[in-house]
């Protein structure tokens, strides 16, 4: 499934996409109890987060909260 950035806030789960604003699409992978942070089409995380950790990811035009929780990975415009 894929979201938008009118979507926000929401939990991403694993295979769903979020595409924001500007055109960048967020989606993260499960590796070993990590949630792995990808965007757009790149091979290497933004950012490896297990439960309980948040990261802030700055795209081209917006600043993303995310943070790992249980069921997914939670994504906030800040």
């Amino acid at each position: 499934m894929t979201f938008t950035y009118k979507d926000l806030p929401l939990v991403l789960r694993e295979t769903e996409l979020l595409t924001l604003k500007d055109g960048t699409q967020l989606r993260f992978e499960s590796n070993g109890g990590a949630q792995e942070v990808f965007v757009n089409d790149e091979w290497t995380s933004r950012a490896s987060l297990f439960q309980g950790m948040d990261h802030e990811l700055k795209t081209t035009e917006e600043q993303v909260y995310l943070m790992s929780e249980p069921d997914g990975l939670r994504v906030e415009l800040k």
